[in-house]
């Protein structure tokens, strides 16, 4: 009975990610050669006007995940600095976007802050959790997870605000040690507007080991506190992939 129970966990944590590696095989799918046009492609959270918060963030691509649904886990609100996204109590929660030129983009960049840390997030004590991060797919071959219950998924890169974790340290989960890194890009201090820029190239090579042959075919925004304590808050305004 107790394998059976922390099968369930183990194939219910991985929900998300699973999620996201399909949206990037469909958005590779639906455009199966790499877009040589070299343009930035940008996403921003300023253009908000009135309506459902919800439709709006649909009709940017973006598809609910896990806990990103419920607004009494996870609440979404447009603000003057873009997209506050807030978690009320312990979650996790995915906007997941498959919709974006598949190209070798040389670079990320990121417009975003956080206000509150959840409580004893920290990568480097194995707590894995975070007020927001911005995951990165690359291509559709898949990697290995690690277990018999959790999908194989192709590579991504995880990059969040951190509080006392290292800057720029490739950090590894319990899973998807192969196909996955977590990088703290900047340290946060509360209420303070950050604008972060990851070189995907370099970054791949290093925390890899190879070179980056393959398109961006997909990219998130999450917020966990499953682990954690406490509340958390941050805000994203825009998001650039750079040629």
């Amino acid at each position: 009975m107790q394998k059976t129970v922390t099968a369930r966990r183990t194939r219910a944590a991985a929900k998300g990610l699973f999620a996201l590696a399909v949206a990037g095989v469909m958005a590779t799918g639906a455009m199966a050669a790499i877009n040589t046009s070299a343009m930035p492609f940008t996403v921003d959270f300023t253009d908000y006007r009135s309506g459902s918060v919800d439709a709006w963030l649909k009709s940017k691509g973006f598809q609910f995940q896990r806990d990103a649904s419920d607004p009494g886990k996870i609440a979404l609100r447009p603000d003057a600095r873009g997209l506050e996204v807030q978690a009320l109590r312990p979650a996790q929660g995915l906007l997941i976007n498959n919709r974006i030129n598949p190209e070798t983009y040389s670079a990320v960049e990121i417009e975003w802050g956080v206000s509150q840390h959840p409580e004893g997030a920290s990568y480097e004590r194995n707590v894995n959790n975070e007020a927001i991060m911005v995951h990165v797919f690359f291509g559709t071959e898949k990697k290995a997870s690690g277990s018999m219950f959790v999908p194989d998924i192709p590579a991504f890169i995880g990059l969040f605000l951190c509080n006392q974790d290292r800057v720029g340290h490739p950090y590894v989960g319990r899973y998807y040690k192969e196909a996955g890194r977590y990088v703290c890009v900047d340290k946060a201090q509360p209420q303070q507007a950050v604008v972060s820029r990851y070189n995907l190239k370099d970054g791949f090579r290093k925390v890899f080991g190879t070179e980056m042959a393959q398109a961006v075919t997909g990219y998130s925004i999450q917020v966990d506190t499953s682990s954690s304590k406490g509340p958390s808050s941050a805000h994203i305004k825009r998001i650039r992939f750079l040629p």
